[in-house]
């Protein structure tokens, strides 16, 4: 049963509400939480800041057209070819009716990026789509990182340092266009029946568009990288070759890494892309993974300094996964497999594998 007063963290917490934003409720749940939301402004505006909290993202209130606007428009539009009587509603009903639409159009704007404005004639039901899609900017600062979720699934983690602009077309099905500064890891569900992929990434070097995949995008000075875990995506950028440019396009397939710039590809190779993707996924792949390589890849990510104390070390090669929220996690982890000792400065600085005392 909904209760009469709902605070915005009471909302984000309340199973039934979030099951209603993702789109899983029952018709019952759904009737229920509208009746609730279409009750007040206070409930509205409760509501819009929940829903923007459970998805991930901020949306804008709609803008409501101007209605006799909008009939002067269908009629100069319908004249001359069909003619029908409009009976304007009456101002409660009227009231009621766009009500009824802000709340419809608060859950769709969240959801698809796109409202639906009704027209109502006594003959027949027009309907009018206006765009109310809008490009979003998601900027993180040194500290954080932000997760979007989307409609069909989909998930961008982005990391810290980054400006993530991005625009929702009118229909779900469309291309989710976005334009990147710094790294973004993409988690894309994807339908295997649409020919369009589910986001084209725009950086200064070219265009990534993901089939069905899960991939790391990173934006330097100097190129632009692109690292596959799954799937596939095709990488466009342009040549210019003989005064003439055009789109060169090429495909990068699972566990590539590939560097390129607007006219060129830098560096391509195989790699263990979970040691590029583990800030975002919490999660690392080792593959007869040698310690030297995995003390390389603990100094870029996590900016300290490690030593491997015994030279003899450097060999041994680690296989398996480990899940981590730290750094401290992560190298307790490699520590109980491989038996060695693994310390820390006091400041947090040096990272030693083995005993530095020995």
């Amino acid at each position: 049963m909904i209760r009469k007063n709902y605070a915005v963290k009471d909302l984000v917490e309340n199973p039934g509400f979030r099951r209603m934003v993702k789109g899983i409720a029952d018709p019952h749940e759904i009737d229920e939480w509208n009746k609730w939301i279409e009750k007040n402004d206070q409930n509205r505006k409760n509501a819009r800041i929940a829903v923007a909290e459970i998805m991930g993202f901020e949306f804008n209130d709609p803008v409501f057209p101007d209605v006799e606007q909008k009939w002067n428009e269908l009629q100069e539009k319908t004249a001359g070819t069909k003619k029908v009587k409009f009976h304007p509603p009456r101002n409660s009903e009227y009231k009621l009716r766009w009500i009824f639409r802000a709340v419809a159009v608060l859950f769709l704007a969240t959801i698809t990026g796109f409202g639906v404005y009704y027209l109502y004639e006594d003959t027949e039901t027009l309907t009018h789509l206006e765009q109310l899609s809008e490009e979003k900017t998601i900027i993180t600062s040194g500290d954080e990182q932000k997760t979007l979720k989307f409609s069909n699934g989909s998930t961008v983690v982005i990391r810290n340092n980054s400006t993530f602009t991005y625009s929702i077309g009118l229909l779900h099905d469309q291309t989710i266009d976005v334009t990147l500064e710094g790294e973004a890891w993409f988690d894309v569900v994807s339908d295997p029946s649409e020919k369009q992929p589910v986001f084209a990434v725009t950086t200064p070097d070219g265009i990534i568009r993901d089939i069905g995949t899960k991939f790391l995008v990173t934006v330097q000075k100097e190129h632009s990288r692109v690292v596959l875990q799954e799937g596939l995506v095709e990488v466009g950028y342009l040549n210019n070759d003989y005064s003439q440019t055009e789109e060169v396009r090429f495909s990068v397939g699972k566990g590539e890494m590939v560097e390129f710039t607007h006219t060129d590809i830098v560096k391509r190779e195989a790699v263990n892309s979970s040691f590029y993707t583990s800030w975002a996924t919490g999660y690392i792949q080792f593959d007869q993974t040698k310690l030297q390589e995995f003390a390389e890849y603990v100094e870029h990510r996590f900016d300290v300094n490690v030593r491997i104390v015994d030279a003899s070390l450097k060999d041994i090669r680690l296989d398996g996964a480990a899940y981590f929220r730290s750094l401290e996690g992560l190298v307790r982890s490699v520590s109980e497999v491989t038996a060695i000792p693994v310390y820390q400065s006091d400041d947090k600085s040096i990272v030693y594998i083995g005993n530095p005392n020995h």
